[in-house]
């Protein structure tokens, strides 16, 4: 994370320079910035006594003296020289660190509305003194100084910064100090308050680039800002209580956008935080500790509020239960997709029978722009939200090279997702299992929340023999069980896509399942689909795969074929066209803030 960009806004006193600070302040909090003022008179001692010290000798037309003994003024001078730096210094970095602390990702930046520059002129010591080094060097540290040339009538200022001598003279030191500083711009200050913040915002993000060196960029164009797409969903791949298929989709879809787009996978953790991986940069928001179901309400109500701090183009939000929506195009100015997993609060309704489905229908009449994973959900769909742009974009798959003469082979029938029993079906699997009898082991692999977990191993108890949990499985265990197995069975009472299926399809697996219209999309594709929740006609569907090898080789090589129409380039290119197409369509104009006195102030979006 880069640090926060630190300007400095320097002049004669009079000049406006605090009115300044506090527009660019504005106008950089609309770009989506994290902003810190300080704004100083000096340091305590002048902010205490009303005296300053005396300015000591002039040299010419105001230019810095250049050295002797005879010029090296007071020691009390040079010690309040000393002070003054130290603290505007401290001030400075205690700054800069709270607002990284705060910022949340966001760019920041720190705006003074007195900086190094104006020390120099107020003591205008040698360049040699040991004060003025260390105002030198503090200057170093600024990314920026703005330097407003304007001459005030009469010369004043608060706490000791009272400037003897005609206008003039404080004019001439800061030109002659100021080039000696680094990255010093000079603006017209006499111009109208207005075009001098555009002018001071342009220079300020200019500097904010050149020190990205360049890689700012929108397809490698350079001076060309890349857009920012945030992805978010409650589950992670490190979540231990889903681990669910939307986490990988998001993997996929993330790597793919982060080659136009800067990416921001915002998603739940035990606590908050960040990181970056691969070019993505992840967000945690501090709610699992609450449990995975207090969590995803929580989730639910931490995301509007991100949605107001967070800076981005495009918002891609992958629906969670159980209301799904969020409302966030209601707290959003760019455009938001909302990705529809299957409509999980009905499945909730018939649970739990608490109406989750109230909320999700008036939330998808916000969104404009909808994604599903198949027809029978972008029907279901369209019916509540007629007017919204609905896109059906099926999950992909890693293709693999099937070998044929393994076709049918297999020890053991699989059941391969999340421990959720009556989701997932488990218990209507265990009683078709114990009633069909087939000659073939039975193999649970998955996780969930440890009450789920609990009650798995209670029914487990309760259907001795032949069936065996082995948990969950990770990428390198998945891989072999869904090699080893005869076929897949999928009970579920509610799916929404069925990536698992997918992944079996994808080792010419066959798919016994129910016959649910999220899951029609198998249809044809070595999938055997049984009428819903049927426990004797499942059973009958296992003992007939687990006994007829030569059905499963045949069903296999039609599930192995079926499964190379669903990549994973096809999907995530989709993704990319939708956001591509979103982020450049024009936002509609905000209506400019105004300042105290009711002008418009300048906005440069």
């Amino acid at each position: 994370m880069n640090a926060p960009l630190l300007v400095a806004v320097s002049g004669p006193d009079g000049t406006g320079r605090s009115s300044l600070v506090r527009r660019l302040a504005t106008l950089l909090r609309e770009r989506g910035f994290g902003v810190a003022t300080v704004h100083g008179h000096g340091c305590f001692l002048c902010r205490r006594f009303t005296a300053p010290p005396r300015a000591g000798v002039e040299n010419g037309e105001g230019a810095p003296p250049s050295g002797g003994a005879a010029r090296r003024g007071s020691w009390t001078r040079r010690a309040h020289a000393l002070l003054d730096a130290s603290e505007l210094s401290v001030r400075t970095t205690v700054a800069r660190r709270l607002v990284s602390a705060r910022s949340m990702g966001r760019p920041t930046a720190v705006l003074t509305d007195r900086g190094p520059l104006d020390g120099l002129v107020r003591f205008n010591l040698p360049p040699r003194a040991g004060a003025s080094a260390l105002f030198l060097r503090i200057a170093r540290r600024y990314d920026l100084t703005l330097l407003l040339e304007a001459a005030p009538a009469t010369p004043r200022g608060r706490g000791g910064e009272e400037t003897a001598g005609p206008p003039a003279t404080p004019r001439a030191r800061h030109r002659s100090w100021g080039s000696r500083l680094p990255r010093v711009a000079r603006l017209d200050g006499e111009r109208a308050p207005s075009l001098v913040a555009v002018e001071a915002l342009e220079r300020m993000l200019d500097s904010a680039r050149s020190r990205s060196g360049g890689r700012d960029t929108d397809n490698g164009t350079p001076g060309a800002a890349r857009k920012r797409v945030v992805v978010s969903i409650y589950d992670d791949a490190g979540n231990p209580d889903y681990r669910g298929d939307g986490a990988l989709v998001v993997e996929k879809v993330a790597r793919r956008l982060c080659d136009d787009f800067d990416v921001t996978v915002v998603t739940a953790g035990l606590r908050g935080g960040t990181r970056e991986h691969d070019g993505i940069h992840y967000r945690y928001l501090p709610v699992r500790w609450a449990g995975p179901r207090v969590g995803q309400l929580l989730f639910l109500a931490l995301l509007p509020f991100l949605a107001r701090r967070l800076p981005h183009d495009a918002w891609l939000e992958h629906f969670t239960p159980p209301f799904s929506t969020s409302f966030l195009p209601l707290f959003s100015r760019a455009p938001v997709v909302g990705i529809e997993q299957g409509r999980s609060a009905e499945a909730l309704w018939r649970r739990y029978h608490v109406p989750f489905f109230l909320v999700e229908r008036i939330g998808l009449r916000c969104y404009r722009h909808l994604v599903v994973l198949s027809e029978a959900d972008a029907s279901a769909v369209r019916r509540l939200r007629p007017r919204a742009d609905v896109q059906v974009i099926a999950n992909g798959v890693e293709q693999r090279q099937i070998d044929d003469a393994r076709l049918g082979d297999g020890d053991y029938i699989l059941f391969l997702g999340r421990i959720d029993i009556w989701i997932k079906g488990i218990d209507l699997l265990l009683d078709a299992y114990a009633r069909g009898r087939p000659p073939m082991p039975l193999l649970l692999a998955g996780s969930g929340t440890q009450a789920e977990e609990r009650k798995l191993a209670a029914l487990l108890a309760a259907h001795p023999g032949g069936v065996r949990w082995v948990g969950h499985a990770g990428e390198g265990l998945k891989r072999d069980l869904l090699r080893d197995c005869a076929f897949l069975v999928m009970p579920s009472r509610h799916e929404t896509f069925g990536l698992v299926a997918l992944e079996g399809m994808s080792y010419g697996k066959p798919v016994l399942h129910f016959d649910l219209p999220a899951l029609r999309w198998m249809s044809d594709g070595g999938d055997v689909a049984v009428p819903p929740f049927d426990v004797a006609a499942l059973a009958d569907g296992m003992r007939m795969l687990a006994t007829d090898e030569r059905a499963r080789g045949t069903l296999g090589r039609q599930a192995g074929n079926a499964a190379q129409r669903y990549t994973w380039d096809e999907m995530t290119g989709r993704y990319l066209a939708l956001t591509r197409r979103l982020v450049d369509t024009p936002a509609v104009g905000r209506r400019p803030r105004r300042d105290r006195r009711g002008a418009p102030w300048p906005s440069t979006r």
